[in-house]
């Protein structure tokens, strides 16, 4: 299975698989480390990566990823709050247990700035929140731009199936390590990295909304891995709400289409 947004993703196998059987993650993670290191093999003009750190577990990985395959100096830490971040400090845990280089950059002028710009009571709650990761995306991209670095995803395969994600936003990279795994599979490759137990297996949240992922969709993750890899997760209702978030955002998993000139 690959899943395609703006930037290539790593590529494990998509049959249906068990993740507690078939799945190795220190072979997958050595997997990745050397795939991360051959695209910068083709990518002569770029000198690093850089990454959005939020303090979730996905972000985490992804950087610690990063340092293995390309060494600290190479990789820079980009922690953008909107105003006050709650979690801040994890944000800066990590980037100091991996020891990164990193920069704060606040989007709240610019957030507060677009909104007044556009008359904000125009605007849905879930507009809102959406405006934050695209000014991120736009921040990352300003200093990749300067830096000659590329900018690194750090969505996974359970986030991407549901649409969990913000089109042209934390959707938007030029590569994804681990784009193609479940939140299971990144949890373990975390655990083999041996982070941090408690950075590894935090509460997954959006940093938006003001909610943990599960309470907002409904439903867990694991239920979503299991109807992915099962057909179902075990409950019919739950099913489907997976199936109609699925279909919903399909859009959000394919490349925009094009007139084709016949």
């Amino acid at each position: 299975m690959r899943i395609y947004y703006l930037g290539l993703s790593f590529n494990f196998d998509g049959r249906k698989r068990r993740m507690s059987k078939d799945f190795n993650a220190k072979k997958v993670c050595e997997d990745i480390i050397n795939w991360i290191r051959e695209y910068f093999d083709k990518q002569p003009g770029a000198k690093g990566a850089i990454i959005g750190i939020s303090g979730g577990k996905d972000s985490t990985i992804v950087a610690k990823l990063l340092a293995e395959a390309l060494g600290k100096d190479r990789v820079f830490g980009v922690l953008m709050p909107n105003g006050e971040q709650k979690d801040i400090e994890d944000s800066l845990r990590v980037v100091e247990l991996i020891g990164i280089p990193y920069k704060i950059v606040n989007i709240e002028k610019a957030y507060k700035g677009l909104l007044e710009a556009i008359a904000e009571e125009n605007l849905s709650d879930e507009a809102k929140i959406n405006m934050a990761p695209r000014l991120r995306m736009t921040t990352l991209y300003a200093m990749a731009a300067n830096m000659h670095y590329r900018v690194c995803g750090t969505g996974n395969r359970s986030e991407a199936f549901i649409g969990y994600t913000t089109k042209w936003g934390d959707s938007a990279y030029d590569f994804n390590p681990i784009g193609n795994l479940t939140t299971e599979e990144v949890i373990a490759i975390g655990d083999s990295l041996g982070l941090l137990y408690e950075l590894v297996h935090k509460t997954p949240s959006d940093g938006l909304s003001g909610k943990s992922d599960e309470d907002k969709l409904g439903f867990t993750y694991k239920q979503v891995n299991d109807y992915m890899e099962k057909g179902s997760c075990g409950d019919k209702e739950i099913d489907k709400k997976i199936r109609l978030k699925h279909e919903y955002n399909k859009h959000k998993q394919t490349l925009p289409p094009k007139f084709q000139l016949k």
